[in-house]
C-alpha cells in the first residue's frame, strides 16, 4: 500500500522541552517547534532494498578508515525506511531525505539529469532565480549513486528555524536516487560538509544555529507519523529521560563503544568495533561479524540473515549495551517482513566500515536526540501510540 504525503505544514509543539545543558555547556533557551516526517512508500522489493542498504552504508562510512572525510558521503536508498520532510526554501516548499549521516543541503534541480530517471522521482524542482549562484559546484558521493550541481546561497526554514544567506546545492546530475524526496539536507557536521568546503561556509545545522534536534520515527503499523523537533525534544514522543553518551568525533555522529555488548538471553559477546554512528540514513544496526553471528545464531537467523517471520512474535530480546545502559530491541522491531520472507535487522560487515552503524531500528525503538550544543547524543524509549 502506498503511503499517502499528509500536510506539508508545520506543527509546533507545546509539549516539547529544551534539552538541559551538560555542567561544562550552557544552553540559552530556544524556541522549539517540530515537523512530520513521512515514510517512503512500500513496495514488492522491500526486503532486497533494505539488504542493499546494508552495502550502501557500509560504503558510506568506508571513508572514516580511509580518511576521504571530504567527500562527504550522502544519504543512501533506505528502502522502506526512509523518512523525509518538508523545508522552505524562498517562496518555495520540498521534501527531504533528513539524513544524520550527510552535513550537505542540496535540491534537485530543474536541469538534471540522470541514467536511471533520478531527477523525474522528485516534483517540483527548485527555481533559482530567487538565490545567488556563486560559481562553485559541489559533487557528494555515495554507496549507491552521486549527485552534483551547482552552490547557490539565499534563505531556507526547517521547521521554525531560519537560515538566512545560506549556502545550498542545485543538482544537475544525479544517479541512484529512487525516493520521493526533492534533495537531501544533513544534519552531520562541518567537516564533512563539500559545500562548506567549496565556500568557507557551514553545515547546514550551524547554519540554522541547531543546538539540538530529535528524531521520533514510526513503526509501519501505528498509524501514526515520524516526527523531528528542533531545539529540544518533544516528551510526548518518549518515555522517562535520556541516557546520553558523548561524541568523541565531530564528523559524524560517533560515539564509543569501548566496554559495551550485545546480549540474547544468557549469551553474551563483546563489541568487536570500538565506534559507532547514530544514522537516520541507515535502515539496519550494522555491528561487527561475531557479535551480529552470535544473534544470529541466537534468533534462528541463517548466515544471509534469513529468517523465520514467527520469531517478530515470539523470538527473544537483543539487548545492547552501551555506555553502561542496556538497550532491549524486541524481535517486532529487529524482523523485517514482506511479503511472507523475512530478514534479520541485525547484521555484521562494521569492519568493512570502520564503525558499527546503529540506523533505524534502533531509533525506532529509542528516541534519538542529537546534542549539538553539549556533544552528544541521547537515547530514550520511544513512545509510539
Amino acid at each position: 500500500m502506498k503511503i499517502t504525503l499528509l500536510s506539508l505544514a508545520f506543527a509546533a509543539s507545546a509539549i516539547a522541552v529544551p534539552v538541559q545543558p551538560s555542567s561544562s555547556a550552557s544552553m540559552a533557551p530556544e524556541a522549539v517547534s517540530s515537523i512530520p516526517i513521512f515514510r517512503h512508500p512500500k513496495n514488492a522489493t522491500k526486503l532486497e532494498r533494505i539488504v542493499a542498504n546494508k552495502d550502501f552504508s557500509i560504503q558510506k562510512y568506508s571513508a572514516l578508515t580511509s580518511g576521504l572525510h571530504a567527500r562527504g558521503p550522502i544519504l543512501t536508498n533506505d528502502a522502506n525506511e526512509l523518512y523525509y520532510g518538508p523545508v522552505t526554501i524562498g517562496s518555495q516548499t520540498f521534501q527531504v531525505d533528513l539524513d544524520t549521516g550527510s552535513s550537505d543541503f542540496w535540491l534537485r534541480g530543474a536541469n538534471c539529469q540522470s541514467s536511471d530517471g533520478s531527477c523525474g522521482n522528485g516534483q517540483p524542482a527548485v527555481s533559482t532565480r530567487e538565490f545567488k549562484d556563486t560559481g562553485s559546484q559541489f559533487q557528494d558521493s555515495y554507496g549507491s549513486g552521486s549527485a552534483d550541481g551547482e552552490i547557490y546561497q539565499g534563505t531556507y526554514t526547517l521547521g521554525g528555524v531560519t537560515a538566512k544567506n545560506a549556502y545550498f546545492g542545485v543538482s544537475t546530475n544525479e544517479q541512484g536516487f529512487t525516493d520521493p524526496a526533492d534533495g537531501l539536507l544533513g544534519l552531520g557536521f562541518a567537516a564533512i560538509s563539500n559545500i562548506a568546503s567549496a565556500t568557507n561556509g557551514r553545515a547546514p545545522i550551524d547554519e540554522l544555529g541547531l543546538k539540538s534536534f530529535g528524531f521520533y520515527l514510526s513503526n509501519a503499523n501505528d498509524g501514526d507519523q515520524g516526527l523531528v523537533t528542533l531545539q529540544g525534544a518533544d516528551s510526548s514522543k518518549y518515555t522517562g529521560g535520556f541516557n546520553y553518551v558523548p561524541l568523541n568525533s565531530r564528523t559524524y555522529w560517533q560515539y564509543s563503544l569501548s566496554g559495551g555488548s550485545v546480549q540474547v538471553g544468557n549469551t553474551k559477546t563483546a563489541f568487536s568495533i570500538r565506534n559507532a554512528i547514530a544514522d537516520t540514513g541507515t535502515t539496519l544496526i550494522i555491528i561487527g561479524d561475531k557479535e551480529a553471528s552470535a544473534i544470529a545464531r541466537a534468533v534462528g537467523a541463517d548466515s544471509n540473515g534469513n529468517i523465520s517471520c514467527s520469531v517478530a512474535r515470539t523470538g527473544p530480546k537483543v539487548v545492547f549495551n552501551i555506555n553502561g545502559v542496556a538497550y532491549a530491541i524486541p524481535p517486532s522491531v529487529y524482523v523485517f517482513e514482506d511479503q511472507g520472507q523475512c530478514i534479520l535487522g541485525i547484521q555484521g560487515g562494521a569492519a568493512q566500515a570502520g564503525v558499527a552503524i546503529f540506523g533505524d531500528v534502533f531509533i525506532r525503538q529509542y528516541y534519538t536526540l542529537f546534542d549539538v550544543a553539549n556533544s552528544r547524543v541521547g537515547f530514550a524509549l520511544a513512545n509510539h501510540n
